[in-house]
């Protein structure tokens, strides 16, 4: 997520759902699969058509945490037994303990109207976006279940997700990842698929055209892609993009990755933007930056969002979109804001604020990079690193620790830099001394401009950086 983002999030946003295929009968207290046929609606209706089969649910009471009074008609399927009755603000049917299918519709519009939080489904034009867990009824206790999703007629043009695909068809994840279960979205979309080295990038524009038009937006997202391909060597993985615009910007104002079941980003573009900004333009390069990293589950939001904050604008710079002089005045000025303050918690994990988890992280790649370079005499980089971590730990719909992080890079690398700069860094809140750093580097900062020394120690390294190379 962009810097930002959370502020500018109420904008325009949103998340929604994807499709299932029915399975053989399991006995109760076997492993637990839920699957959901979904009929995309028409246009004209809001109405989501949905057939669940619940096969071994821990328990009888049904429940859509998201959904509220936008879920309609809640039915048993033809034989079933055991009856369904409404139990406060869910459903109990006792036979889902072993098997069931439930037939039940969802109210696209009612979902949207009764959005009150920044992360929430909303109508955009003549769509409707949100998570797919937003549609699922589900048992209470969903337990750590198989869930497949797959369109069932209605108007399958009408629907875009970007969960994970189903080599038998349709869709697939695991009930633990339906907090991270990607972006969909229902209703009018605009349609572009974007191939890039490695991957797919199928883009959903939603609302009304921006005023550049949909072919210059898809040309934005093109070249931010393919800065990242830069880095990798390949686009990370196949992605769902969603585009929203956002009245009365002249730029890219929020972007919001969503991809452990499946990759998906969200980007609110202004409609007054302009193709001639694409490259000053940072929000998009920042996020889909963020696909080739690995998800760190329950820690390392500080390394996701550091890395994220650090490489947007080297990769920019390294595409001639901005000067080595701007890069550098860019990190000179905001690195500082990184810095452990008086007061903060001494290990950057247990600092959630803003500066310390985007500029915190981004200092502790830069001092990694450096550091690594500087003891390889420029033979590796954390560049290297980079791409043996998304080899080895995978891309963003995969989970990775942060000491797997590390452990991979530190052996990439062979400098052992980075294992040393978090035990001093993250975890004993040591802070850098950024004014040595910057002597070494050649980094002269003076009335927001910056003046670059190459006979300083250290420049051959920021050249490096730079320029992608080595000495």
């Amino acid at each position: 997520m962009t810097p930002a983002g959370a502020f500018r999030w109420a904008a325009a946003v949103v998340l929604t759902g994807a499709g299932c295929a029915r399975h053989a009968a399991a006995p109760e207290g076997g492993v637990p699969e839920y699957t959901y046929a979904i009929a995309p609606p028409p246009q004209g209706s809001w109405i989501v058509a949905v057939e669940a089969t619940f096969a071994s649910a821990p328990g009888a009471r049904l429940v859509a945490r998201d959904a509220g009074a936008a879920i309609r008609d809640v039915t048993l399927g033809p034989g079933e037994t055991g009856g369904i009755e409404r139990d406060g603000d869910g459903w109990r049917a006792p036979s889902c303990r072993a098997r069931c299918v439930v037939r039940y519709g969802v109210d696209l519009e009612a979902l949207a109207l009764a959005c009150h939080r920044m992360d929430c489904t909303r109508r955009v034009g003549d769509a409707v976006l949100g998570m797919a867990s937003a549609w699922m009824l589900l048992p209470e206790a969903a337990g750590d279940a198989t869930v497949r999703v797959r369109l069932r007629g209605g108007a399958g043009d009408r629907f875009a997700t970007g969960l994970r695909r189903d080599p038998a068809g349709g869709y697939v994840l695991r009930a633990r990842e339906l907090g991270e279960a990607s972006f969909t979205a229902f209703g009018s979309l605009r349609r572009e698929r974007i191939d890039v080295p490695g991957a797919t990038l199928d883009v959903a524009l939603l609302g009304a055209p921006l005023k550049m038009g949909d072919a210059a937006t898809i040309a934005w997202v093109r070249g931010a892609a393919g800065r990242v391909s830069s880095l990798f060597g390949r686009f990370p993985v196949n992605a769902t993009i969603f585009v929203v615009p956002v009245r009365g910007a002249d730029d890219v104002v929020f972007g919001r990755v969503m991809s452990l079941a499946g990759a998906s980003v969200v980007l609110l573009f202004g409609d007054e933007a302009r193709p001639e900004r694409a490259r000053d333009d940072w929000v998009v390069v920042h996020e889909l930056f963020h696909l080739g990293c690995p998800s760190f589950v329950g820690e390392g939001h500080w390394l996701e969002e550091g890395l994220a904050t650090y490489y947007e604008p080297i990769l920019r710079e390294r595409a001639g979109w901005m000067t080595e002089a701007d890069l550098w005045a860019h990190f000179a000025t905001s690195m500082p804001r990184g810095l452990r303050r008086d007061g903060d918690p001494t290990g950057l994990e247990d600092r959630d604020d803003i500066d310390s988890t985007y500029w915190g992280g981004a200092l502790f790649a830069l001092l990694a990079d450096v550091r690594i370079r500087e003891a390889t005499a420029g033979a590796r980089s954390l560049d290297d690193g980079m791409r043996s971590v998304l080899a080895r730990e995978g891309d963003a719909t995969r989970e990775a620790s942060v000491a797997d992080f590390v452990r991979t890079v530190d052996e990439a690398t062979g400098a052992g830099a980075l294992a040393e700069i978090y035990e001093s860094w993250v975890r004993s809140g040591q802070n850098a001394d950024l004014d040595e750093l910057w002597r070494r580097l050649g980094v002269t900062l003076k009335d927001g401009k910056v003046t670059l020394d190459d006979g300083a120690p250290l420049a051959s390294v920021r050249r490096g950086i730079a320029s992608g190379g080595g000495y």
